[in-house]
């Protein structure tokens, strides 16, 4: 008999198999020790898309076999599908009073649901079509929407499978005002597959906006969320603390951690009866306090996208001499810069540098490849967007 018996040759497996994985873990490992030393993360640019199309872009969503991009043009509210390969191939507008529109402007970028279907919500709910722009399923809320505001930066919709999702959407209350309920729950859990809306998740109860005393509005309190692993990542506008769910427990956060900014201008709550319900008007200092926009969950790692805020002073000095107001918003903007970094379980935020010519960090494929917006300072006759792979710095 050979002296390599099977018995032989089938431990040698075993432990050659054990070595690779032992290793593979330990790569794991080494990269997890990697960025928990990092002082800082940039990005390095493995490729791009370059799009035949000129107009107001607000990049919004990949399709999960990265071959279709949606977009948003903000100046007409168009929806636009374009291929990884730079084709646009559908534009459609799903505003106004069309049998299928969603009800006036939309209120989140749209999604995709899953192959050939995209989901955007509007005023009269969470509408699906096709990649004609076909209507293929809705979910209606049955409570009248008596406020509804485009934040364009929070992607507020979310979808857990094919046919639920979970959705910022204000109104189920019934008060219709522009300041937001304490005792509200902030989500709504909506089913395509039956058009259900069932209310979730209240406010956090160590969050300023739980205080019936001092409420806040819409502007400040708008949730930036995220969803990974089974767990539910929220972040509220104007406040520095995170907050992750179970998915299967959305009445109270597993944990808290408070972002330890080294800046972060917070604006005081009002109270209730101070409040003119017939008076709601956009306030521009509103957009002069720290923000929390965006978060994603990368590689277990938390990025978020925020504001510090400026001070009085800054503001007085930006707004000063300024006839036309939306110059002063540009004014606030371009000194109430964004930033970008990893946080940590213990609150500890450690910057991420964009490249050149990068403006934005957009979504995530399903390979783990970040998308990044072009800064739009040279203006181009086509629409550009980067695919990028996130490096530690030590």
């Amino acid at each position: 008999m050979n002296k390599y018996s099977f018995k032989n040759i089938l431990a040698a497996g075993i432990l050659i198999g054990g070595v690779i994985f032992q290793s593979g873990c330990s790569k794991e490992k080494d990269q997890e020790q990697v960025n928990i030393d990092a002082t800082s993360f940039e990005f390095d640019i493995i490729d791009s898309v370059m799009i035949d199309y000129l107009g107001s872009v607000s990049w919004s969503d990949i399709s999960k076999d990265g071959k279709h991009i949606l977009a948003y043009n903000n100046q007409n509210m168009d929806v636009l599908l374009f291929s990884t390969d730079g084709e646009v191939v559908g534009t459609f507008n799903k505003s106004g009073d069309q049998p299928d529109a969603i009800g006036g402007s939309p209120l989140s970028r749209p999604q995709f649901v899953k192959k050939n279907e995209w989901a955007i919500t509007g005023k009269n709910g969470v509408f699906a079509f096709d990649f004609n722009g076909d209507l293929t399923r809705t979910a209606k809320p049955g409570f009248p929407v008596t406020l509804s505001l485009t934040i364009s930066n929070a992607n507020i919709l979310h979808f857990l499978d094919e046919d639920r999702a979970l959705v910022h959407f204000l109104g189920r209350d019934g008060k219709g005002t522009f300041y937001v309920n304490p005792e509200a729950k902030q989500l709504e859990k909506i089913s395509l597959k039956d058009g259900n809306f069932v209310e979730v998740m209240p406010l956090p109860e160590n969050s300023k906006y739980k205080n019936s005393e001092k409420i806040h509005n819409v502007l400040t309190v708008t949730p930036a969320i995220d969803i990974h692993d089974g767990k539910l990542y929220v972040a509220f506008k104007n406040e520095p603390k995170l907050w992750i769910y179970d998915l299967n427990k959305l009445d109270q956060p597993e944990k808290q951690i408070n972002i330890q900014f080294d800046k972060f201008i917070e604006k005081e709550g009002i109270a209730p009866d101070a409040v003119d319900n017939d008076n709601v008007g956009i306030n521009v200092k509103d957009f002069t306090f720290g923000s929390i926009d965006k978060l994603f969950v990368y590689e277990d790692m938390i990025i978020i996208q925020y504001s510090k805020g400026i001070t009085d002073a800054e503001y007085k000095e930006v707004s000063e001499n300024v006839d036309n107001p939306m110059d002063i918003f540009s004014k606030i903007f371009e000194k109430n810069k964004w930033h970008f970094a990893i946080l940590n379980s213990e609150g500890q935020i450690k910057p991420i540098t964009l490249p050149e010519r990068v403006g934005n960090i957009e979504f995530i494929d399903q390979e783990g490849n970040l998308w990044l917006s072009y800064d739009r300072e040279e203006e181009l006759d086509y629409e550009l967007i980067f695919k990028a792979k996130l490096k530690a710095i030590q």
